[in-house]
């Protein structure tokens, strides 16, 4: 079998090889957390150097299973409640990586439309290695073309349910203000975001993060708390947070002594917000 090689991707867009290969571990584990069968087919059918990253369970490992679990459930809640109300809608899984979300939610969605979104390389990967190649869309997450190719194909009364996974990581506040703004200019008043952000201090620390020290790319700035993101899109409105340790606590047992130390705890946490 021929495989695709990741190299050259870029700095950022090569760190998607992390969730896929973590994913791929867990499939093959005898207590899987995430299970994600497809994210092991595609794992084989990819090259990538190997001494900037190799899986192993480490703390990342638990925290990217239980990070796309949890994206999983709030997109499925949000789904849920969408459908209750008779409101039509739609799920954008946007810097998607590989991540194989619109498979493993399409079952509890109702058969809404998924749109998978990343740099038009990234879907180049994707359209090779996906035997559906549809709805894919190549963009930058900061400019607003990528959401008015969107846009174009909804009626004004469709709700949006868009996750960022593992992106605004790498984002400053400017630039996550830019994208969440687009957002909400497109979608307002009907779009539910959901997305993860570092804090402050530990985004800091990029070359001491377990995987992320072996590759060229670096976290940017941090978010501190839903305060900070209030204050760069004042319009949103805040429906949760969640801390990732929290959620590690439920599959490993060092995450409940790590949750002990609140610094630690909210090292990382999950918002959902509608704009």
């Amino acid at each position: 079998m021929e495989q695709i090689n990741l190299e050259g991707l870029g700095a950022v867009q090569e760190t998607l090889v992390i969730p896929l290969a973590m994913r791929a571990l867990d499939c093959r584990s005898k207590k899987p957390i995430l299970n994600d069968k497809l994210a092991e087919e595609l794992y084989q059918k990819i090259r990538y150097d190997q001494e900037k990253f190799s899986p192993k369970k480490s703390p990342s490992y638990y925290g990217c299973l239980v990070r796309a679990r949890y994206f999983d459930a709030e997109v499925v809640r949000q789904a849920e409640a969408l459908h209750a109300a008779g409101k039509r809608f739609v799920t954008i899984n946007a810097g998607c990586g590989l991540d194989t979300r619109g498979e493993r939610i399409a079952d509890r969605t109702y058969g809404a439309r998924h749109f998978d979104m990343d740099f038009p390389n990234v879907i180049q990967v994707r359209q090779q290695l996906f035997k559906e190649a549809k709805d894919m869309i190549g963009g930058n997450l900061l400019d607003e073309a990528w959401i008015k190719t969107i846009a174009t194909e909804l009626d004004a009364e469709t709700h949006v349910i868009v996750c960022i996974e593992g992106v605004f990581a790498y984002l400053n506040q400017i630039e996550i203000q830019q994208a969440l703004t687009h957002l909400h200019e497109a979608f307002a008043g009907r779009c539910t975001v959901i997305f993860d952000a570092l804090s402050r201090a530990w985004a800091k620390r990029s070359r001491q993060h377990d995987t992320l020290k072996h590759m060229e790319a670096n976290f940017a700035e941090g978010v501190d708390s839903e305060a900070d993101i209030l204050r760069l899109v004042p319009s949103a409105r805040f429906i949760r947070k969640t801390p990732i340790i929290d959620l590690m606590a439920e599959v490993w047992w060092v995450a409940k002594l790590m949750r002990l130390n609140q610094k630690i705890r909210l090292n990382t946490s999950i918002f959902t917000f509608e704009l």
